[in-house]
């Protein structure tokens, strides 16, 4: 063996133990797809109109997520009481050495004075965290004493990602903030899709609410331009929590069950077309005693107006792409919803997803299940569970594929490296601009063919 096969052979070896490593054990991870939690915290407070979050961090820890979240989503943060003028402590060696609590109460106090909001949120970064500032005890000396009211979200960037920071803020709204409502039949609340993280998050909560309420339903929405913070007091008000992920979102129905006794609901993975939108509202529908003939006039109206739009484009969709092996570089939910839709609806075959949202260790049988069985085809995925980039692309290495559905760090080796056309479809996207654009429901596998054949191919 050459001194090179042998360095790639050690290389190689190397790669292998660190990616057998828990990624918090990791010496580094290269460009990870998430922020730190308090960064999750920040973008999901700011994705609820008149949430205000107040960061008790340096000032660089605000500027970084704010515009990696805005362009990594592909400008999806929303912020009218956060954003660009979002406070914070923007903590200096002086509160390092000398403590930053009396930083933070002048920051709150200002806040009050000069801030529209209907909620305050203060979330911590690692300066407090490691300096022992008591922020619990300042929040509280603002509780019950101002005209609205204030929470505090423990979010230490070094406690977790950003994905731990959704729920690490839910739980803090469910504690301090939520108190029992009498429930109201048909209100559902929907969890699991994580605003910013999820690129697609507003036009997917926006067509679930399309779905839910094409059959009697009323949708609370929690995140979004139609949200408030009335909304956030309603949750308690719902009949079922919905929760559209294989783990994202659980901790947070769990606990709205415990302290409010509201049963829950999972749907692992996005529902992208006919078949699996059909299949996630008659669930619904079945668990919720929804009125049967609605259901049918609702399923059969769009799955007609949905497979009249996939006529259009399925010559296509045939002629150029039949049998085209496909890779998955994304979040379990979109992992999940993209290889099931492609490979059952349009002959695609999976040869390789790659799940970059690190799930807990109890969700990833069932995510693995859900993107290897009941697949319409010969070809069963290889699924592997990594969310550094380069040991991303060495799995990649091992496969043959012809489209690559990944995030914009795939884009540019899709081609030289792979030989394969690339879609965005997953955090980070900093090669689109997304406004409500969507790939859920009975029409988002259309929007997905869309978008993907207008890259390879020319109408006829």
């Amino acid at each position: 063996m050459s001194a090179t096969e042998l360095t790639l052979a050690q290389q190689r070896e190397e790669d292998d133990r660190i990616a057998a490593l828990d990624p918090k054990e990791r010496p580094l991870l290269e460009t990870p797809r998430h922020t730190c939690a308090m960064g999750g915290v920040f973008a999901t407070a700011s994705a609820i109109p008149g949430v205000l979050p107040i960061l008790h961090s340096g000032g660089g820890c605000g500027w970084a997520n704010f515009f990696g979240f805005i362009g990594a989503s592909g400008g999806g943060m929303l912020g009218d009481s956060g954003a660009m003028m979002t406070p914070c402590t923007c903590l200096l060696e002086k509160q390092v050495v000398f403590g930053g609590e009396e930083r933070l109460r002048d920051q709150i106090r200002s806040t009050y004075e000069l801030m529209n909001g209907d909620l305050f949120v203060v979330t911590g970064g690692c300066i407090p965290a490691l300096i022992g500032d008591d922020v619990e005890s300042v929040v509280n000396e603002f509780r019950g004493t101002q005209d609205r009211p204030i929470i505090n979200v423990k979010s230490s960037g070094f406690s977790g990602t950003s994905y731990d920071g959704y729920e690490l803020f839910l739980g803090a709204v469910i504690d301090q903030f939520l108190e029992p409502r009498p429930v109201k039949k048909g209100v559902v609340n929907i969890l699991g899709v994580q605003p910013c993280q999820q690129i697609y998050w507003k036009g997917d909560l926006g067509e679930y609410e399309r779905i839910l309420n094409s059959v009697g339903l009323e949708v609370n929405p929690i995140f979004g331009s139609r949200a408030s913070v009335e909304n956030l007091r309603r949750i308690p008000e719902a009949e079922l929590n919905i929760v559209i992920s294989p783990w994202q979102g659980h901790a947070t129905a769990k606990k709205l069950e415990e302290k409010f006794g509201t049963p829950y609901f999972v749907y692992p993975g996005t529902p992208i077309g006919p078949i699996e939108t059909e299949r996630f509202l008659r669930q619904i529908s079945e668990r919720l005693a929804v009125d049967n003939e609605a259901v049918e006039e609702s399923v059969t109206k769009d799955k007609a107006l949905a497979y009249a739009d996939f006529g259009y484009i399925a010559n296509v969709l045939y002629m150029g792409f039949c049998s085209t092996p496909f890779a998955v570089v994304a979040d379990s939910n979109i992992a999940i919803g993209l290889t099931r839709y492609l490979t059952n609806e349009c002959g695609l075959l999976p040869t390789i997803v790659v799940v970059t949202d690190n799930p807990p260790e109890e969700a990833r049988q069932l995510i693995t299940d859900r993107l290897t069985k009941e697949l319409e085809g010969v070809v069963v995925p290889d699924v592997f569970f990594e969310n550094d980039t380069y040991l991303i692309q060495r799995k990649l290495d091992n496969c043959s594929f012809q489209l690559l559905f990944g995030s914009s760090m795939e884009k540019y080796v899709a081609g030289p490296r792979y030989l394969a056309g690339h879609h965005t479809v997953s955090f980070p996207a900093f090669d689109r601009l997304i406004l409500r654009r969507t790939y859920t429901g009975y029409g988002g596998g259309n929007a997905l063919l869309e978008d993907v054949l207008s890259k390879f191919s020319r109408p006829f």
